[in-house]
């Protein structure tokens, strides 16, 4: 238990609080008058959470406290992050006082999806699995989190930004596509074939 896993684990912690807190926004809207409170302090816990995400690979890096878990914590916490408050800024009680459109959460949710069931077939397959990041996926994730903030700060632009963040989603998803495709044909390749000796004894 490093002290960057530890971060990663309280940023894991923000995000009930966050979810819980928009959930709160959504209602007053239901009762028809908005309460900005709710709305900054959401704003606030995700702002700490993505800056959490920046503290934690520093430590790691600076300190080399990298581990597996950490690997497999730090874009599970961003993953949910981003699907948390996806879910809060996208399904509020009335289309137009939504400031993300619902299309951006089902493309972020198949990504993870398809991403997550590749993994899940490699692994079945008895494969090593590289868990690194691709600095397509980075972009992707910097340009999601700057949507949702724009979202939850109300800027006309908010809904135009889901574009660049698409297009990048989209990038992240084909270079893995095509990573896990080299895995799987590596597998493949390497798989021993039965030997004419063996098939012989067989046949006998």
């Amino acid at each position: 238990m490093t002290w960057a896993n530890r971060v990663t684990i309280v940023r894991l912690l923000c995000i009930p609080a966050m979810a819980a807190v928009l959930w709160q926004y959504g209602e007053s809207q239901t009762e028809g008058a908005a309460d900005d409170r709710f709305r900054i302090a959401g704003l606030s816990l995700f702002l700490a959470a993505a800056l959490s995400d920046a503290l934690d690979g520093y430590i790691a890096r600076r300190w080399r406290q990298q581990t597996r878990v950490g690997k497999i914590l730090d874009p599970l916490a961003d993953k949910l992050l981003l699907l948390a408050s996806l879910l809060c800024l996208t399904t509020l009680p009335s289309p137009q006082s939504a400031p993300l459109p619902f299309w951006f959460l089902v493309l972020v949710l198949i990504r993870d999806v398809f991403l997550l069931g590749g993994i899940g077939f490699l692994l079945f397959l008895k494969r090593e699995v590289p868990i690194y990041p691709h600095w397509t996926g980075k972009v992707a994730t910097f340009f999601s989190f700057i949507t949702v903030a724009a979202g939850l700060l109300k800027l006309s632009w908010a809904a135009a930004s889901c574009w660049i963040a698409a297009v990048f989603l989209i990038a992240s998803t084909c270079f893995y596509f095509a990573r896990g495709l080299r895995i799987l044909v590596q597998c493949v390749s390497c798989s021993p074939l039965p030997s004419s000796r063996s098939g012989s004894a067989s046949l006998r």
